[in-house]
């Protein structure tokens, strides 16, 4: 009985310490494994960040490097010579199209910002007519027009032109009902 016991034992141990083994050398292979990738991604993309352990891509279009993780890290149009020439093309007018609206974008922003910020300079030093208004009406127009314009070329949905028009008219009748210039109208109730 008591040899069964230690045939036994010695079978446990010697099973445990393959097992142990395995697990040891299954850890060194994919140790080894996942540093051959992550030299060979640092190896094309360029740079790595080594804190989050995330290759960083390069891109053209975007200002900012993008993160990504090793293995989605892959080679872009933009990084690549592409055989087709249609690609090609269409990527340049991408570009350019991007520039484009981003122009129109940013002018309909500053003019917006300009009607309001004039609106809210003649709410600080109080206005008595509505003539007062008049170089905020122009920075208006300028708005509305700059506004139009983004609509007509496609750049701005019609909702959100409107949506903007609608703001800047909203703020300045509130200048004018707050200054009693203007009393809106209640719609009288169909009897």
């Amino acid at each position: 009985m008591e040899v069964q016991n230690i045939v036994q034992q010695s079978e446990r141990q010697t099973s445990r310490g393959s097992l142990a083994t395995q697990m040891a050398i299954g850890f060194a292979l994919g140790f080894i494994g996942v540093m051959a990738i992550s030299m060979g991604y640092s190896a094309v993309v360029g740079r790595e960040d080594p804190s989050l352990g995330l290759a960083m891509a390069q891109s053209t279009t975007f200002t900012r490097p993008m993160v990504v993780a090793p293995h989605m890290a892959s080679v872009g149009r933009q990084e690549a010579w592409v055989a087709d020439a249609r690609l090609r093309k269409r990527d340049r007018q991408a570009e350019a199209h991007r520039k484009y609206n981003k122009a129109i974008k940013s002018a309909v922003r500053t003019r917006t910002k300009k009607a309001l910020r004039a609106i809210e300079e003649a709410k600080k030093g109080g206005i008595s007519a509505e003539t007062d208004l008049a170089s905020s009406d122009k920075l208006m127009s300028e708005a509305y027009k700059q506004i139009d314009k983004a609509v007509s070329k496609g750049v701005m949905k019609p909702n959100t032109g409107a949506r903007q028009k609608s703001r800047i008219a909203t703020w300045r009748q509130k200048l004018l009902i707050e200054s009693g210039l203007y009393t809106p109208v209640v719609a009288a109730a169909a009897a």
